[in-house]
């Protein structure tokens, strides 16, 4: 079963991050966030202080009414378009789907964000920047990430792996045609 991409998203914002949890009784809670479950809306927190600074260990927060992340690991900003540019190892023979420039238009925004180089080098988004550049925007937020070059190619080739897969498969022969050409 496909997950739910706002649980999704709400797990990656979350999960393994020191983050400040209000509850409905407006009890502070400061600690590592394991796991959010989506049914309940609970957390379950590790190496937590109270907002009185009390050490509490481990805690399951029942009805929590805010998640904050102190210690965020992403990088989140407004960039614009025209200063973004294609890495270099992206081959950009594509054209991104219709439906998808209606929505980044009409929601102003491509539905997550790039991740970009300080210098403006896409890393990963590249059909995201051009929904939104075919759609008429000049700025999107971008994640965006200091990396050397090495660091970037890596990341490139680890974010289009799949694509890259996909590709291969298309040009090996199937397995019936390598099996006759083994044939005596």
């Amino acid at each position: 079963m496909p997950q739910n991409p706002f649980n999704q998203t709400l797990d990656w914002t979350v999960q393994g991050k020191y983050a400040r949890v209000t509850d409905d009784d407006g009890r502070v809670f400061e600690g590592w966030v394991e796991r959010v479950h989506h049914g309940r809306g609970s957390v379950v927190m590790h190496d937590v202080t109270t907002g009185d600074d009390e050490q509490l260990g481990s805690v399951f927060v029942r009805l929590p009414g805010t998640i904050e992340v102190l210690k965020p690991r992403r990088r989140i900003e407004w960039q614009s378009l025209d200063e973004l540019s294609p890495h270099p190892a992206h081959d950009g023979a594509f054209t991104p789907a219709d439906a998808t420039i209606r929505r980044c238009y009409r929601n102003q925004y491509a539905g997550s964000f790039p991740v970009v180089r300080e210098n403006g080098t896409i890393i990963n988004g590249h059909k995201r920047v051009a929904a939104a550049r075919l759609a008429g925007l000049t700025h999107h937020p971008a994640e965006v990430i200091n990396v050397t070059d090495d660091q970037a190619r890596e990341l490139f080739t680890i974010a289009h792996r799949e694509q890259a897969n996909q590709e291969q498969e298309t040009y090996e022969p199937a397995d019936s045609e390598q099996d006759t050409e083994a044939s005596p």
